[in-house]
C-alpha cells in the first residue's frame, strides 16, 4: 500500500509532537496504569490486556501516567508494589518487586515528554496507613530514596527517577499524610526537576480518608472519582448528588495557590460501577464545569490505561476534544463537536 507524503508526514508528527503537562493549563489527561482493570475482567482475552508502559507514551493522549499502585507500606519490612502480571520478579529475600523493564520504559515516556508518577494505595484488600507524623516523616524520606531522587539498595525500578507521588487513599490510618507530603517538598527543595503531589478523592465530600490531608497539605492536582459512586458525573443536574463547587472551594484554599481539580472517569463501560457516559453528553458536562470553574479546572483523569487499547476511538477522541478546546488562562468558551478521530494504520495491506 501507498501511503502519500502528506499522510506520512501526519503520521509522524502524531508520533513525535506528542503533548506535554503543563500545570498551568486546563487540558491535561492523566490515567492510571498497572492494574489492568479491562483484563480482569476478560482472563481469557490476554491479547487484550493492559500493554506495556510504553505503549502509552507513543501519542499524545496522555500527560501524566500514574503508575498503580504502591500497596501495602507502614508496615515490617519494605514497601510493596503490585502491577497486575507486569512485573512479578523481587528481590532476593524480600517482597519489593524489580522491574527493570517498567524502570527501562518509564525513561522512554519521560523522554516524549510523560510525566510517571507513582501512586501509592488503591482498594480491595491492600494493607495501608500513616498514623503519626513521624510515620508519615520516615515513609517519605523512604519513598525519596526508593522511586524518586534519592538511593538506596532496593530501587524497583534501578535508576529511573520518577516524577511525583499520588494518593489514592482508600482505607487505613490517615493522620500522617500531610506530614508525609511536607517531607517529600522538604527533599524537593533544590532537586533538579520539577515533582508532582497529587490525591485521587473520592468524588463524596469531604473524602473520607484524604479530607483532612487535602485541606492542609500542598496538592498539585486533584483527580476526583466522579465515578463509582451517586455523585458520578451523570448525575450534574442533581444538586443533591452532584457537588462539584465544594471541591473547586477546597482547591481553591489549599497551600498550592495553583491547585487543580481534574475530572475523573471511567475510560470503558466496564471501567467502573457507574459513571461511563457517551462521549457528546460527557463533552456538554465537561464544558459547563469548565466555563463555571475555569481557574481551578486542570483536566480530565481516565481510569484506566487497559481501556485506552479496548475502547481507543472513545479514550482517544475525549483526549483530543480536551486539548482542543480546554485551553491554558483565558480561552474560548469549548465547544461540543466531537473530534475526528485520530486516523488507525494497519500493519497489513
Amino acid at each position: 500500500m501507498v501511503v502519500s507524503a502528506v499522510m506520512a508526514a501526519a503520521v509522524l508528527f502524531t508520533k513525535y509532537a506528542l503533548a506535554a503537562y503543563n500545570p498551568s493549563c486546563a487540558n491535561n489527561v492523566v490515567t492510571y496504569w498497572g492494574q489492568n482493570s479491562w483484563g480482569g475482567a476478560h482472563l481469557d482475552d490476554p491479547d487484550h490486556w493492559e500493554q506495556p508502559l510504553a505503549s502509552y507514551c507513543e501519542d499524545s493522549t496522555f500527560d501524566v501516567i500514574n503508575i498503580s499502585f504502591l500497596t501495602n507500606f507502614n508496615l515490617t519490612g519494605l514497601p510493596v508494589l503490585n502491577h497486575a502480571f507486569h512485573c512479578e520478579t523481587t528481590y532476593n529475600y524480600t517482597n519489593t518487586l524489580h522491574c527493570p523493564d517498567i524502570g527501562a520504559d518509564i525513561k522512554k515516556c519521560q523522554a516524549n515528554g510523560k510525566k510517571i508518577v507513582l501512586s501509592l494505595g488503591g482498594g480491595n484488600i491492600y494493607t495501608y496507613g500513616l498514623s503519626s507524623e513521624a510515620d508519615g516523616q520516615a515513609f517519605a524520606d523512604t519513598i525519596w530514596n526508593m522511586f524518586l531522587g534519592g538511593t538506596h539498595k532496593y530501587r524497583p525500578y534501578d535508576d529511573a527517577v520518577l516524577d511525583g507521588v499520588d494518593l489514592d487513599i482508600e482505607s487505613g490510618e490517615h493522620t500522617g499524610y500531610p506530614a508525609f507530603i511536607n517531607q517529600l517538598r522538604s527533599h524537593f527543595d533544590g532537586a533538579s526537576k520539577q515533582y508532582i503531589i497529587s490525591a485521587a478523592p473520592q468524588c463524596v465530600y469531604p473524602d473520607a480518608n484524604l479530607g483532612s490531608t487535602l485541606s492542609a497539605a500542598w496538592i498539585d492536582n486533584n483527580y476526583v472519582q466522579f465515578y463509582n459512586n451517586p455523585c458520578n458525573l451523570a448525575n450534574i443536574e442533581n444538586k443533591w448528588n452532584f457537588d462539584y463547587a465544594s471541591w473547586d472551594k477546597l482547591a481553591k484554599s489549599n497551600p498550592n495557590s495553583n491547585s487543580k481539580m481534574y475530572v475523573g472517569l471511567p475510560a470503558g463501560q466496564g471501567a467502573a460501577g457507574n459513571g461511563y457516559m457517551d462521549i457528546g453528553t460527557l463533552q456538554k458536562d465537561l464544558s459547563q464545569l469548565y466555563s463555571d470553574y475555569a481557574s481551578t479546572f486542570g483536566g480530565i483523569m481516565l481510569w484506566d490505561a487497559s481501556w485506552y487499547t479496548n475502547n481507543k476511538e472513545y479514550v482517544q477522541g475525549l483526549s483530543s476534544w480536551v486539548k482542543s478546546n480546554m485551553k491554558c488562562g483565558n480561552a474560548p468558551a469549548p465547544t461540543s463537536t466531537p473530534p475526528t478521530p485520530e486516523p488507525t494504520y494497519s500493519t497489513t495491506s
